[in-house]
């Protein structure tokens, strides 16, 4: 007799909470609670982007809460309306449609990929940019043979350094120290003479290109990484390089300056239908010289370090640019760096030699794209962009592959986009397509989904009609 008590009241227990949980009030509270969400969501996208819109909003605790919640009410009320008669065939297949649908893209969130891939025109990629972002760290006691110390995957949106909670990487001598992040900079370039100059830093030359018949004024750096790089800035006509100069000319108007040792520049000027050398000499500081090509253009040396290293001035903005990137704080051996996202530091100690870097992680598609021809049509008059699309390679695919703001392509499970352009800033010619890399596992069970949910309005309608016509006869 207690046992059947007991089993009575763990079963009138049950019935509460299937009850409860299945309960109108319970539905608005679930619906109410997932249109604030998104409502959110959609505010906090349009004041910064889709990535900060993820991070603090879609792929939150509360996010997934109101989520199961939502299931678990979707359920609780199939489960109510036990044992189901032929007419409840509408209400359960919309719910197990929607249950299906939450499925599928809980999938696609986890083993799913969106990123981007740059192509240069002509060449070839097959690493996909995402959001997630990773500290790498080398190493190297020759400057030569670099070994991977770290390799983390960080989220310094969300979690960011701080000075009182620093992220500390021991390094084989030392420790580098992240201190700071700031979401949202506008980075200038500064360059300066290195503090200790014992050989270790790249030279760094500010030059100025001017032609006043066609008004061109170009101002820029050329900063060696490393003593030896060759380092260039080509502005449409001709190319600049900081580096060692080749014997022969490779049919381009180029000037190389090659840093020498008694703190002078040395050039040499090429022009393009010539292998030899049309003129060389040596340049210092504020002097400026003729290259001698068809162009009338001068060449000046605004300034000049034999050995150089850059840093950045940042500009803090509230919320995201084209202008502006993420920045983050390094201490190492007493000094302050700041390094943007997708970009690399070189530091020193006694011992060894340091490569950090913070960026977007690559992942590989598996398979190069190659792009062989990108076209683009404008509006005319104008130098907007009206449509463009690119025509590329892949394995296994004979001919070359069209891929248009309308028409992706669909390769090895990956869907590929149409998404962007790069041009040269100079010449306002296309040197390079972006497209959108999309992998979405789940989109076979939310299509199922959807298609459930469609038979279930359907089949809701057959019986709404039957019912009708049991009335009327």
């Amino acid at each position: 007799m207690p046992q059947n008590t007991s089993d009575s009241k763990l079963k009138v227990s049950l019935r509460r909470t299937i009850k409860f949980l299945a309960s109108l009030k319970l539905a608005v509270i679930v619906i109410l609670a997932v249109a604030t969400v998104v409502a959110v969501g959609t505010i906090v996208e349009s004041k910064l982007d889709a990535t900060a819109a993820k991070k603090l909003v879609y792929e939150t605790f509360w996010m997934y809460s109101v989520m199961g919640v939502l299931a678990i009410n979707l359920i609780a009320v199939m489960v109510d309306r036990w044992p189901w008669k032929a007419h409840h065939t509408a209400f359960v297949l919309a719910h197990i449609g929607i249950l299906i649908l939450l499925l599928g893209a809980m999938i696609t969130q986890k083993f799913g990929l969106d990123g981007t891939l740059r192509v240069g025109i002509g060449q070839s990629n097959q690493y996909v940019v995402v959001p997630e972002t990773d500290i790498l760290v080398y190493s190297s006691f020759d400057g030569d043979r670099y070994t991977k110390l770290l390799e983390k995957e960080v989220d310094f949106f969300l979690d960011p350094p701080t000075k009182e909670k620093p992220l500390q990487i021991s390094a084989l001598d030392s420790t580098i120290k992240l201190t700071d992040y700031k979401r949202y900079v506008i980075p200038s370039r500064k360059v300066m003479a290195a503090k200790e100059k014992k050989g270790r830093h790249g030279a760094g030359l500010r030059f100025q290109i001017q032609n006043a018949n066609i008004k061109v004024n170009v101002i820029e750096w050329l900063v060696q990484r490393r003593p030896g790089d060759l380092v260039t800035h080509n502005f449409g006509p001709a190319a600049l390089h900081l580096g060692p100069a080749p014997e022969k000319g490779r049919g381009a108007n180029e000037i190389y300056f090659t840093p020498q040792a008694t703190g002078d520049l040395h050039y040499v000027v090429f022009k393009k239908d010539s292998e030899a050398p049309i003129k060389t000499g040596n340049l210092k500081e504020g002097e400026v010289f003729n290259p001698g090509w068809k162009m009338p253009i001068e060449v000046r040396a605004l300034r000049y370090f034999p050995e150089a290293e850059e840093d950045w001035d940042l500009q803090e903005r509230s919320a995201p640019t084209p202008l502006t990137t993420a920045a983050v704080k390094l201490e190492f051996n007493g000094e302050e760096h700041w390094m943007l996202l997708n970009d690399t530091l070189k530091l020193f100690s006694e011992g060894a030699v340091y490569i950090v870097s913070y960026g977007n992680r690559r992942i590989d598609l598996g398979f190069p794209i190659k792009l062989n021809q990108f076209s683009i049509d404008r509006y005319q008059g104008t130098a907007r962009a009206m449509a463009y699309k690119s025509q590329v390679e892949v394995p296994d695919l004979t001919g070359p592959q069209t891929i248009s703001m309308n028409e992706p392509l669909k390769y090895r499970g990956f869907t590929i986009y149409q998404a962007s352009f790069q041009e040269d800033p100079n010449t306002l010619q296309p040197i390079s397509s972006i497209f959108s890399v999309n992998r979405d596992p789940g989109r076979a069970i939310k299509y199922l989904g959807s298609f459930i949910i469609s038979l279930g309005i359907v089949m809701l309608f057959y019986f709404k009609k039957k019912a009708n016509k049991g009335k009327t006869s």
